[in-house]
């Protein structure tokens, strides 16, 4: 696990200078604190920052070839890579060390550009071809580790953060408006933009070849959705046998390793498959809230499950005061957020980091296994159809809109989602989806923008999420939400924040469920075995873990992972809330509307209604716009 960057100048008499570099890596060195390397050839410079997981003698970087005429940077892990190097001695391959970077070295040498079509791991490489004076990137299949690039008449960087590419001189901190509306509605910025103009992420699955000073990109892997018939018993064989071989491989470490526990299904079948594999003493991590914030406590969860496979447990109890994070969070993040889980993350993480440098995570569980609640979007739909529409028009949706929503209790939280089923229900799938997943809907965000910028709104719309929905080669209404949520929010948001937060303080965080083999697998699983009924979700990996885990874990309702933001901006946050947010800053800025900002928040601190998200999508863009533009 390192951080990577890299710059190439268009001009070839143009020499790449090493302090460049340096300075990229500088700005990421929580990305890897045990070592660095830059190398310069020409008019093209790579560099790393290396966080020590396997062979920590023998895999510094830059790392090069046998004539030095390949040489490659490399964050992530390839978890294949005994099987890999096993087929490349074959082909005669002589190896120096143990490093999984050796690895992609000789396989490039064999395989060339097809290399990442071979790898099982999560990734983002660029390899300097010295004799064809080219660079090949590639991300990994899911897009668990990230990356970013700018490109413009002179100059081509990329590098693992944002941050690293500001160091770049020529490139500049400006706000991308664009993505700032789509910021708005998904509460994340849609790949490939960022909130910064002119950089871009690369795409999962996706290699990038510079060379002559031009770009060619392409997709080395897309999921399939064609459903196989299996009985229930043979899916759930299948599923644990792929779900135990992605958790054996990920186990590879040369230092202490753990894993997170929530005590959802997710990370508890994580953990007991580390049992089975005969992992013993397993360091297990678990957050929770006390006092008024109970509703959000899954310690006792946890607690089951550690017991069950008498793990070395470690909790906190969150106190509600976070505010001194939020800035160097949101600086850590590169972009604004508003999912709250990237504050538990970082804070579960800062404990874990005390005692192991990998963490297992069960992130992945519910985009592949059906575990959100809008996947039964379509089948209450049909049953909401069968109400005539003048009774949902005119009562079922003054109805909901008179009931005070929050997140503060089960009751409170189901009334959210029915409100915001409801309000969606008229509209075509695509777009009733992406009703489903935003957070300012089209009139709330002409509402809270300022006359100027709603102008221009006017003429913006964000597809990405609804062309995914469309794009999904499957006719079935929820392979095609959950292929959305695949490429959108599960990378651009819950990966990214899961990756940012835990590198933060240089922990390498894993995610088994995403091993690209079991979401293939999952793909071809009729729906009908994902979700049953109306409370089914997940249904076909309850089953497969059944006998596995203790009964309460696998029928428990969903809870997420996310924190009591709703209260606490009524208490403890609020006095960061009236600095950040004041009515002067926000007029100052031009870009909201500061009469629509401040009923916003007196209608949730009066608590007629919960705008919790759309608060904090407002205060984590105020922040990162002290951070990184003023």
């Amino acid at each position: 696990m390192c951080g990577i960057t890299g710059i190439y100048y268009r001009d070839k008499d143009r020499p790449a200078e090493e302090g460049v570099v340096r300075a990229m890596c500088d700005a990421i060195v929580h990305r890897g604190p045990d070592d660095q390397g830059q190398f310069v050839d020409a008019n093209v410079g790579i560099g790393m920052r290396r966080l020590s997981i396997i062979d920590l003698a023998g895999g510094h970087q830059p790392m090069f070839n046998d004539d030095q005429s390949i040489a490659i940077v490399f964050n992530g892990e390839i978890f294949n890579c005994v099987e890999l190097r096993k087929e490349l001695e074959s082909h005669g391959h002589r190896f120096r060390s143990h490093s999984d970077t050796e690895v992609l070295v000789r396989g490039y040498e064999q395989w060339g550009d097809d290399l990442p079509k071979r790898l099982n791991g999560m990734f983002a490489f660029s390899i300097l071809d010295r004799r064809r004076h080219r660079v090949l990137i590639a991300r990994d299949h899911i897009g668990i580790k990230p990356l970013y690039l700018y490109e413009d008449g002179g100059q081509i960087a990329w590098a693992s953060e944002i941050k690293a590419l500001l160091k770049v001189p020529g490139i500049t901190a400006e706000l991308d408006r664009a993505a700032m509306f789509d910021f708005l509605q998904f509460g994340y910025v849609p790949a490939p933009r960022t909130m910064f103009a002119g950089i871009s992420k690369l795409e999962p699955a996706t290699c990038l070849v510079i060379e002559n000073g031009q770009t060619k990109s392409w997709k080395y892997w897309e999921l399939d959705y064609t459903t196989e018939q299996h009985s229930l018993g043979d899916w759930c064989e299948q599923l644990r046998e792929l779900l135990e071989d992605a958790v054996r491989l990920q186990l590879m470490s040369d230092v202490p390793l753990g894993a997170f526990l929530s005590g959802g299904l997710d990370s508890s079948s994580i953990v007991a498959m580390m049992h089975e594999l005969g992992v013993g003493n397993i360091s297990t991590y678990a957050i929770g809230f006390g006092g008024e914030d109970a509703f959000h406590n899954e310690l006792s969860k946890a607690a089951i499950v550690a017991k069950k496979f008498e793990t070395d447990h470690h909790e906190i109890v969150v106190e509600p005061n976070v505010t001194e994070l939020m800035y160097p969070l949101i600086e850590h993040l590169d972009e604004p957020i508003t999912d709250t889980s990237f504050l538990v993350t970082y804070l579960v993480s800062k404990m874990a980091r005390e005692s192991v440098t990998v963490i297992l995570s069960g992130v992945g569980g519910d985009e592949i296994f059906g575990g959100y609640r809008r996947y039964l979007g379509p089948r209450l739909q049909n049953m909401y159809q069968m109400v005539p529409g003048a009774v949902r028009r005119g009562m079922v949706m003054p109805l909901l809109n008179r009931v005070p929503v929050d997140r503060g209790s089960a009751v409170k939280s189901m009334l959210r989602y029915a409100r915001g089923f409801a309000s969606q229900a008229e509209l075509p799938p695509p777009d009733r989806y992406q009703g489903y997943v935003s957070v300012y809907n089209n009139g709330q965000r002409h509402g809270i923008l300022s006359p100027e910028l709603a102008e221009m709104e006017t003429h913006h719309r964000s597809r990405q999420v609804a062309d995914y929905y469309a794009a999904a080669g499957s006719h079935d209404p929820l392979n095609q939400m959950m292929y959305a949520d695949l490429k959108t929010s599960l990378v651009d948001s819950l990966l990214a924040f899961t990756d940012k937060m835990s590198m933060a303080v240089s922990l390498e965080a894993r995610v088994p469920l995403l091993d690209y083999r079991l979401v293939e697998m999952a793909a071809r699983i009729p729906s009908s075995m994902k979700l049953r009924g109306m409370r089914g979700m997940k249904h076909i990996f309850k089953e497969s873990m059944r006998g596995r885990l203790p009964d309460n874990i696998i029928t428990q309702k969903k809870q997420g992972f996310g924190t009591p933001i709703s209260r606490w901006f009524r208490s403890s946050l609020q006095p960061l809330l009236q600095d950040v947010l004041s009515r002067e800053r926000i007029q100052s800025r031009g870009y909201f509307d500061a009469d629509a900002v401040t009923a916003l928040m007196d209608d949730h601190m009066q608590q007629r209604a919960d705008h919790s998200e759309h608060i904090l999508a407002l205060l984590t863009f105020e922040i990162w716009h002290q951070v990184y533009l003023d």
